[in-house]
């Protein structure tokens, strides 16, 4: 037993150890060197903003309490002057609130008068993206600093987030779009994904201003794939094009059971908050339509959370005739396929990075796929939709 203590004590003062001699220097080599791999580097003539960016990263001062999460928004900001917004890092290491001694990343603390920064928060516009914005008494200030967002807890969290505390920032990279580089709200993990501030909403978090109107871009109702039929208009919903079980077998029995409903002269096809997946389960849906619905009226609804495969797939349906696409614009992360998993050698951080892309779809990449019908986010976009089928006849 005595033996098994020494040994266990040695494991721990290793692992310790080997921590704390990290420096984010070596996560950044990793990560260049993973870049060079990239497909996005062979489709990119110019990396002057990317060289720029790794060479600020790498002269940072990783010193103080928080080497972690700057490390984290260095290599946040190097991903971001990339053109492919599948690429994502992450941290394994979070907060467990049932486990007060478990090891966190330490977040900063808003320097400066927080009252008054909630004061001037409280009066930008509706249509600013500084604001506050709020749920289930959950609330952020989100502040720009030079040409990024930066995200302030103001109340609430859980007990996993202490008011005052800097949750991280949104990375600006074109025309309302960004890179979360945020600690999740429930455990702190450092997390990166692409999301859209509209209209007062982030709706990626499920956050709104105060003053926003209530946001009918998304999807309301629960169930992935979904289907009903009023008079001579089939509504259907996709939610996901996920190739993996049990998404895909509930995909295929959706599938198969639409063999058996009618066919009709117009089709409502809602993508909204469809996150791609793959065309092991989309080339089932297209095949569908291709035999069935061909000749018909096809109205495709997409929105900014609407993604990667889901993407493709609405472009697809546009070699059918009469295909209309409504709604809003498309998350524009579209062109990559993701692939393996990178470990980086400090602080837990590990590396989601893509393998192979399709030219073809480059000019949407980080753009969108932009809907032929705008749709208010103010009104149910069903309603709207089968107004504007109205209207066309």
């Amino acid at each position: 037993m005595k033996y098994l203590f020494s040994c266990l004590l040695l494991i721990i003062s290793f692992s310790v150890s080997s921590q704390s001699d990290c420096q984010c220097t070596k996560n950044i080599e990793v990560l260049a060197k993973t870049i060079q791999k990239l497909p996005v580097t062979r489709n990119t003539s110019d990396l002057f903003v990317y060289n720029e960016t790794l060479s600020a990263a790498n002269n940072y001062s990783y010193t103080g309490n928080y080497t972690e999460y700057d490390c984290f928004q260095q290599m946040s900001k190097i991903l971001v002057t990339l053109n492919d917004r599948h690429n994502m890092m992450y941290s394994e290491v979070g907060y467990e609130v049932k486990q007060s001694d478990t090891l966190y990343h330490e977040f900063p603390k808003f320097e400066g008068d927080l009252d008054r920064l909630k004061t001037q928060l409280e009066i930008k516009p509706l249509e600013d993206v500084e604001g506050i914005y709020s749920r289930n008494g959950f609330s952020i200030g989100v502040y720009a600093s030079e040409e990024n967002l930066i995200v302030v807890n103001l109340s609430g969290g859980k007990k996993v987030w202490q008011k005052g505390e800097i949750i991280g920032q949104f990375l600006k990279y074109g025309n309302g779009r960004y890179l979360a580089a945020i600690g999740q709200f429930h455990d702190k993990k450092l997390v990166n994904f692409p999301l859209e501030i509209k209209n007062g909403h982030i709706s990626k978090l499920q956050l709104s201003k105060s003053n926003a109107t209530p946001d009918y871009s998304r999807v309301k109702a629960n169930g992935t794939y979904q289907y009903s039929l009023s008079g001579d208009i089939t509504y259907m919903r996709i939610g996901s094009f996920s190739g993996y079980n049990p998404t895909l077998k509930n995909a295929e029995n959706f599938y198969k059971s639409l063999e058996e409903k009618p066919v009709t002269r117009d089709l409502i096809l809602d993508l909204r908050d469809n996150g791609g997946g793959g065309d092991r389960n989309s080339d089932i849906l297209y095949k569908y339509l291709r035999k069935n619905y061909k000749e018909a009226k096809l109205y495709v609804l997409i929105n900014g959370n609407t993604a990667s495969n889901a993407e493709q797939f609405a472009l697809r349906l546009q070699k059918f005739k009469n295909v209309t696409l409504l709604g809003s614009k498309t998350s524009g992360t579209i062109a990559y396929e993701l692939g393996k998993t990178y470990d980086f050698p400090c602080y837990n951080f590990k590396g989601f990075f893509t393998f192979k892309g399709d030219k073809k779809y480059l000019e949407y990449e980080s753009v969108g796929v932009q809907p032929e019908i705008n749709l208010e986010n103010s009104e149910d976009w069903i309603k709207q939709t089968k107004e504007y089928i109205a209207k066309s006849k």
